[in-house]
C-alpha cells in the first residue's frame, strides 16, 4: 500500500452541538439576547492542502498528450492565476492554501495494472498511490485517457481526498474547482422555487448557478454558505438579527479590506433548518467576476451549511428575478414569521429587510438606502442544530446549459449499492432518491459526487450513477462538451 499521510482528516470541521435558543416573536427586541451562527463561532484555521496530480495510463489506452497533460495540470492545479490554488486562496481569504506534494506536484504518467473495460475508481486509486508511494500528500487527483466506462467528466470524494478527471478535464479549472470542492464537503447546489408563504414547500428549479458546486462556473465564488461551512468568514461578517431589522449587506465577496456584513444568518423556526442570504455583485479581481447581482437567500437543512439550497419565489428564467427575489416581492415563511425583502441595491451593497414574528405583504420597491427597526446585531453564541424538515427537490431536473457547449443534469441521490462498480439507471437513482427524503435511505460520510460527459463520446446517451459499496451518497451533473 502506498504511504499516505493524510493532514485533512485531522483538520476535518466537527459539527457544532449546542442547542439554539430562539425566542418568541413578542420578545423580539433590537436588545434581546442576540442569536448565533454556528460556523462562525470562530475563524477557520490556516490550512495547507499538499497535493499529488497522477496521470495513468490503462493497459489498453494511453494519454494522447501526456505532455501537454502535465503542463495543464501544474498550471490549473497550481499556477499563480486562474488555478485550484488562486481560486480557493480568494475565497478563503488565505485561509487554505494548495501547494505541490513534491516538486511540481505532476507525477507520471504511469501504467496502471488494469485495462479500462470498466469504471474501476478503488482500483485505480489503489495503484495511482502505489506508484507515488515515496509521495506524502493530503489530497490525490488521478488523470487518466479518456474513456466511455467511466460516464462523467470528473470525480470526487464527498468529503474526501481523491478525485478523478478525464484527460480532456485537465484543463477546465471549473470542473477542478468544482470535484476539490467535493473533497471538502461541498454538495451540489440546487435552486428551488417556493410557494408563497413556505421556505420548504419548493420545486426543483435546476442548479443555483452562484458557484462551482452549482454550475456556475470557475467566474463565481463560493456562495456564503459553503463560506460558513468552511469558517471563512469572520463573526464581524455575519449578522443575526435579534428582532426586525434591516441589515446593509456588503458584497460577499468584495475586497478584504471592505468593511461591512457579508451575510445574514438566522434560524428558520425551530426545525433545525437555518437561513442565509448574502448579496452578489459581478466585480473585476474578485472570485465574481461573472456573477448575476442580486439577493440570495438559502435554506440550509438542519443546519448543514455545505448543502444548502438556493430558493426563490420565481423561476430562474424569470426577467424579474434578481437573485431570489422577484420584483418586489418579499420572500417569506408563515410557519416560522420570517420575511426577506430588499429595500435598496447598489453595486456598493443592499439593504435587506429581515422581519421577524410577522409575514409583511409585497414591498414598495426599492427606496433609499436608510435602515429601520434599528441597527443589526452581531453573532453570539449558538448551535448547530439537530433535527427539522429537508425537503427534496422533483427529481431529475430538466437539462440546462452550464455554459457555451455544455448541459448539465441532476439526476438524485442513491442509497447502499449492491457492489462496487455496480451501475444503476437514472430511474433507480430518482427512486432511491425519494426514499432518502421519506428518511429511509441514510446518506453515507463517504460518496461519490461526478460532474460531466466521458470526452470521447461528447454526446452520451442515458445517465449513469457509479454506486460503491457501503451506503453512499451519489449526485451526478453530466456535461456534454461541445
Amino acid at each position: 500500500m502506498a504511504r499516505h499521510t493524510s493532514r485533512s482528516d485531522a483538520t476535518r470541521r466537527s459539527s457544532a452541538n449546542a442547542l439554539l435558543a430562539v425566542t418568541a416573536a413578542s420578545a423580539l427586541t433590537l436588545s434581546a439576547a442576540v442569536l448565533a451562527t454556528p460556523a462562525a463561532a470562530d475563524p477557520g484555521p490556516q490550512k495547507t492542502h499538499h497535493h499529488a496530480v497522477v496521470l495513468v495510463n490503462f493497459r489498453n489506452a494511453k494519454l494522447a498528450s501526456p505532455d501537454a497533460d502535465h503542463q495543464d495540470a501544474r498550471n490549473h492545479f497550481f499556477g499563480p492565476t486562474d488555478s485550484l490554488t488562486s481560486y480557493y486562496a480568494a475565497n478563503s481569504g488565505g485561509r487554505l492554501s494548495v501547494v505541490p506534494a513534491k516538486g511540481d506536484g505532476v507525477f507520471g504518467p504511469f501504467d496502471l495494472d488494469m485495462d479500462n473495460s470498466t469504471c474501476d475508481t478503488g482500483k485505480m486509486a489503489a495503484l495511482a498511490r502505489k506508484a507515488v508511494q515515496d509521495v506524502t500528500y493530503d489530497h490525490l487527483s488521478i488523470v487518466m485517457p479518456n474513456t466511455k466506462a467511466c460516464e462523467w467528466w470528473g470525480l470526487g470524494n464527498q468529503p474526501g481526498d481523491t478525485t478523478w478527471f478525464q484527460e480532456g478535464a485537465v484543463k477546465d479549472l471549473a470542473a477542478i474547482a468544482h470535484e476539490i470542492g467535493h473533497n471538502l464537503g461541498f454538495a451540489h447546489q440546487d435552486r428551488q422555487v417556493c410557494t408563497p408563504g413556505s421556505f420548504t414547500a419548493c420545486t426543483a428549479d435546476g442548479y443555483s448557478r452562484r458557484t462551482p458546486m452549482g454550475a456556475g462556473g470557475e467566474k463565481k465564488g463560493l456562495s456564503a454558505p459553503e463560506l460558513l461551512a468552511q469558517k471563512w468568514l469572520t463573526a464581524q461578517q455575519i449578522v443575526t438579527p435579534g428582532s426586525t431589522a434591516t441589515v446593509h449587506l456588503t458584497p460577499l465577496h468584495a475586497a478584504a479590506n471592505t468593511a461591512g456584513a457579508r451575510a445574514i444568518d438566522l434560524p428558520l423556526g425551530g426545525g433545525g433548518d437555518r437561513v442565509v442570504v448574502e448579496y452578489r455583485t459581478p466585480e473585476a479581481n474578485t472570485p465574481d467576476r461573472d456573477v448575476a447581482q442580486g439577493v440570495v437567500v438559502y435554506r440550509v437543512p438542519k443546519g448543514q451549511y455545505d448543502h444548502a439550497v438556493m430558493i426563490s419565489n420565481g423561476k430562474q428564467d424569470d426577467k424579474t428575478i434578481a437573485g431570489s427575489l422577484k420584483g418586489n416581492e418579499a420572500l417569506t415563511d408563515t410557519a416560522s414569521g420570517l420575511s426577506v425583502s430588499v429595500t435598496n441595491a447598489t453595486a456598493a451593497g443592499a439593504d435587506v429587510r429581515i422581519a421577524l414574528g410577522t409575514v409583511p405583504g409585497p414591498t414598495s420597491g426599492p427606496t433609499s438606502g436608510a435602515t429601520s427597526g434599528g441597527s443589526p446585531t452581531k453573532p453570539g453564541t449558538g448551535t448547530s442544530p439537530t433535527s427539522g424538515t429537508t425537503p427534496s427537490p422533483t427529481r431529475p431536473a430538466p437539462a440546462q446549459p452550464t455554459r457555451e457547449g455544455d448541459v448539465t443534469t441532476d439526476i438524485g441521490t442513491t442509497g447502499p449499492s449492491p457492489s462496487t462498480g455496480t451501475v444503476a439507471t437514472d430511474a433507480t437513482a430518482t427512486a432511491t432518491a425519494a426514499a432518502t427524503a421519506a428518511g429511509t435511505v441514510t446518506a453515507g460520510a463517504d460518496s461519490l459526487a461526478h460532474t460531466g460527459a466521458t470526452a470521447t463520446v461528447p454526446a452520451a446517451v442515458g445517465v449513469l450513477l457509479i454506486l460503491v459499496g457501503g451506503t453512499t451518497a451519489v449526485v451526478v451533473a453530466r456535461r456534454r462538451r461541445p
